[in-house]
């Protein structure tokens, strides 16, 4: 991934608010960051006894999956879930 632009950035942040509320987690904060030729995708999200932070990876296929490609929507949310496992969900 070249060095993405304002707009990549807003969609990839876009993208993700929208994967993260498809999983209806109770309480979270997130940010997405362009690192190493990914997206790094930081989650902090409400448990049981606090609050968690976990760090999650996304390519290419962040974007795709909010546009419609099932199958990359699929993979990402069950790499995350299992990631975001200890998370409260409403």
């Amino acid at each position: 991934m070249t060095e993405p632009s304002e707009a990549d950035l807003a969609r990839a942040h876009a993208a993700v608010s929208t994967l993260l509320d498809g999983m209806r987690l109770s309480a979270h904060l997130h940010a997405v960051e362009p690192r190493e030729g990914k997206w790094a995708v930081i989650v902090e999200c409400a448990t049981g006894s606090g609050w968690q932070r976990v760090e999650l990876r996304a390519g290419p296929e962040l974007l795709a999956a909010i546009s419609g490609d099932a199958a990359a929507r699929a993979t990402l949310l069950t790499q995350w879930r299992a990631h975001l496992d200890d998370c409260k969900y409403d």
